[in-house]
């Protein structure tokens, strides 16, 4: 049975944790809008902002993500490169 026993690795979280900072009045709209029933909490609201940016501008991240990968071996390039 002891040998059957191997170390495990530490598990990745599948989230991390941010910290913002937001005005009263912001907080507020977003605490009303909670209360509402719009959203479940706050942590949801603030998904789903940050989803809705992510999404708006997908092309925008898609075009960097191109621009920064790294080719590896042989490529030709001709003139209208």
């Amino acid at each position: 049975m002891a040998g059957n026993l191997r170390e495990q690795r530490p598990k990745t979280p599948d989230t991390e944790k941010i910290t913002i900072n937001l005005g009263y009045v912001d907080l507020g709209h977003v605490d009303l809008m909670v209360q509402e029933g719009f959203y479940s909490n706050r942590t949801d609201f603030i998904r789903t902002a940050i989803r809705n940016q992510l999404e708006r501008h997908a092309d925008v991240v898609r075009q960097s993500t191109a621009r920064k990968s790294l080719d590896l071996g042989l490529r030709n390039y001709t003139r209208e490169d």
